[in-house]
């Protein structure tokens, strides 16, 4: 992969299982492009088979110079539009991109899934690795998750890729975990 300084990375959204192909008609434009994908296995009515997904549904990530670049990604088969915030085009850091290339490297299987308020998560890495509870708030990356532990209750705030979505929105006092 290329790195340009000055240049930023912008996610463009597809249409529904079409990442790969459009990820690959934009490098014949001579667009630089970067679709994570990893290899799963799937189950046929007869057979399994490994076979390469995106990791982000609908989603490729594009870098692009000037307003005719732009052009050419939005008039490229597949593509519906970019993501857009505040009106503008969504800004994404190399470090975010590099941040998800090195996940990828380090892990076989990685799921994107959303937490919201409500939903029960488990705490993946730190010192609370295991600790199980509710998300009562999400701010952008963090969110500030119920923990009753001892009997104590402990509210904590967490970035969300320590997390794991464990199970259905629930009351976690009517919940039969125990910590």
């Amino acid at each position: 992969m290329i790195k340009e300084e000055g240049h930023k990375w912008f996610a463009i959204y597809t249409k529904s299982r079409m990442e790969k192909k459009v990820a690959d008609r934009l490098t014949e434009k001579g667009i630089e492009v970067y679709c994570p994908t990893q290899t799963v296995l799937r189950q046929w009515s007869d057979r399994k088979k490994k076979v390469k997904v995106a990791v982000f549904s609908s989603y490729v990530f594009v870098k692009w110079n000037n307003d005719q670049e732009r052009l050419k990604i939005l008039q490229t088969q597949g593509v519906v539009n970019f993501v857009r915030y505040l009106g503008q085009d969504a800004k994404i850091r190399s470090s975010e991109i590099e941040a998800i290339q090195n996940l990828l490297g380090e892990y076989e299987e990685v799921s994107v899934e959303p937490i919201s308020e409500g939903d029960r998560v488990q705490i993946e890495q730190g010192s609370m690795k295991g600790q199980k509870g509710k998300v009562i708030k999400t701010q952008k990356d963090r969110v500030i998750v119920f923990i009753e532990s001892l009997g104590l209750s402990l509210t904590a705030e967490i970035s969300k890729a320590r997390l794991k979505k464990v199970g259905d929105k629930e009351d976690i006092k009517d919940s039969k975990f125990h910590f």
